[in-house]
């Protein structure tokens, strides 16, 4: 077992493969339970905000308090990760996140939702790179893409559950019933993972327990402010407004002292100097654009639809569609990941994905149900490629030593992604449906200005997709010439 303030040492094929991939499939299948809430959250949002009495627009608060929480957990995973140890620490998370759910089934007001969001937000923000820790750390190399494809499948998996539970629980019962589901997923997960956890490999120090109380204060500070900023930036003006200006420059100053104070102290939080390594950078960076489609859609998909007159149910109906594609496209990962260059799959990952953006766009302000399922399926299957080939790209960089490390920071670049992504997005909405309306002399919150709006934020999100593709065409080429890195 991983010793508090240690890491592991290299995997070899005389351990117990059965509890090593045990462990490893009961914290993917945690961090599905992560995954199924937003799919929840994402198909339901209209009438949550309905059912605490929150306007539309406020749908974006619900996403990035959770992200919020997301961002401040991982910039403390790592050093956690060697406080305790590793059955202990599932425990916490799931039990955690399980709390945040009961809460927000019974929220009473958009307040005490946002409240539970964030104690999701805090669980669920270590539980993703948890998992991808313990495929690092638990498996032997050659068996990562098959991890990752399972990763995938059963990340894929929760969402077909979520339109499918939207559809019943919410359409026979009430919203709220969806958020008791992750109770028993936990328990199935924690019963999964538990005892193949035991086989953690014992680990010699690099990192210890002893951290840099500088470093956590400037990252949960920084973090904070940054996430503050964000939300709340569109309603005050951005920077027309003094508080904006401010509670930016505490988010810059505090992370500028964050990344200083780490590159100094012999305590890290965190190993920044992965970094310097150009391949986990571009992944990190890439995992930084992912995260901001990714992440937005669960925003921008329920708003178009309910301004369409979509509800609960029919939203659920047409997520499914794209979830089942996603899921048939998850069972040939395995094969796909092991055979084609992972640049190669990110690029057709990003392509589709710009596909979705593209359909509703040339479908124009009234699109059909043809038109919305296939713009869900594309979005579906760009997204799946998309992070699947990241995440094994992330892990064929990073050695058991970086796992901790590593998986932190590539989980919190695309965190950060989501976070700025939905929040740039909910701003540039109601920007531009304030322009239409005003240029149609129209009353604000018009259905006919929120459709423009929505027509131009398609139109952006496909610009940045297609150069996303580019990047990895650009990425591929460089590897072809042999000047990048040598991973597949």
């Amino acid at each position: 077992m991983t010793g508090p303030g240690s890491s592991p040492t290299p995997v070899t094929d005389t351990a117990l493969p059965p509890l090593r991939w045990r462990a490893v499939l009961g914290t993917i299948a945690a961090a599905a339970v992560t995954v199924l809430d937003l799919a929840l959250t994402s198909t339901a949002l209209g009438s949550i905000q309905e059912g605490v009495g929150a306007s539309l627009d406020k749908g974006a608060l619900v996403i990035s308090a959770s992200a919020t929480a997301e961002l401040v957990t991982l910039a403390l995973s790592a050093y956690l990760t060697r406080v305790f140890r590793p059955r202990t620490y599932l425990i916490l998370l799931v039990s955690l996140f399980a709390a945040g759910s009961l809460l927000t089934a019974n929220a009473w007001s958009l307040e005490s939702l946002l409240v539970a969001r964030v104690i999701q937000g805090a669980a669920s923000g270590a539980i993703m790179p948890f998992a991808y820790y313990a495929i690092v750390v638990m498996l032997p190399r050659r068996e990562h893409p098959k991890a990752i494809s399972v990763f995938s499948l059963t990340v894929t998996a929760a969402y077909v559950l979520g339109p499918i539970l939207s559809i019943t629980l919410a359409g026979w019962l009430t919203w709220r019933a969806l958020y008791y589901v992750a109770v028993p997923a936990g328990l199935i997960a924690l019963a999964i993972a538990l005892p193949g956890l035991r086989q953690m490999p014992k680990a010699d120090a690099t990192l210890g327990r002893r951290v840099s109380l500088i470093s956590i204060a400037a990252a949960v500070v920084g973090l904070f402010f940054t996430q503050y900023t964000l939300d709340t930036g569109g309603e005050r003006g951005w920077f027309g407004s003094p508080l904006v200006w401010l509670t930016a420059a505490v988010a810059v100053g505090m992370l500028s002292l964050f990344v200083v104070n780490e590159l100094r102290t012999r305590q890290p939080l965190v190993d920044l100097r992965l970094l310097a390594q150009s391949p986990f950078l571009l992944s990190c960076l890439f995992n930084v654009v992912a995260g901001a489609a990714v992440y937005s859609s669960y925003f921008l998909i329920p708003y178009a639809l309910t301004t369409l007159g979509y509800s609960v149910g029919e939203i659920g109906t047409v997520s499914l569609y794209g979830a089942l594609v996603q899921l048939v496209i998850a069972l040939f990962l395995p094969v796909v990941l092991r055979s084609i260059d992972v640049y190669l799959v990110s690029l057709v990952g990003a392509g589709v994905f710009a596909v979705s953006a593209l359909v509703p766009l040339l479908a124009g302000p009234a699109p059909g149900q043809v038109e919305v399922v296939g713009s869900l399926m594309a979005r579906s299957v760009g997204a799946g490629l998309l992070l699947a080939s990241l995440g094994l790209m992330v892990t064929r960089t990073l050695s058991s030593e970086q796992a901790p490390s590593g998986s932190l920071l590539f989980n919190m670049s695309r965190s950060l992604g989501g976070s700025l992504g939905t929040a740039a997005c909910a701003a540039f909405l109601v920007l531009r449906e304030t322009h239409h309306d005003v240029a149609s002399g129209a009353a604000l919150g018009d259905r006919t200005g929120r459709t423009s709006a929505l027509h131009d934020m398609f139109a952006v999100a496909l610009v940045i997709l297609v150069l996303l593709a580019v990047a990895f065409l650009v990425g591929y080429g460089v590897r072809r010439l042999g000047v990048g890195s040598r991973v597949r």
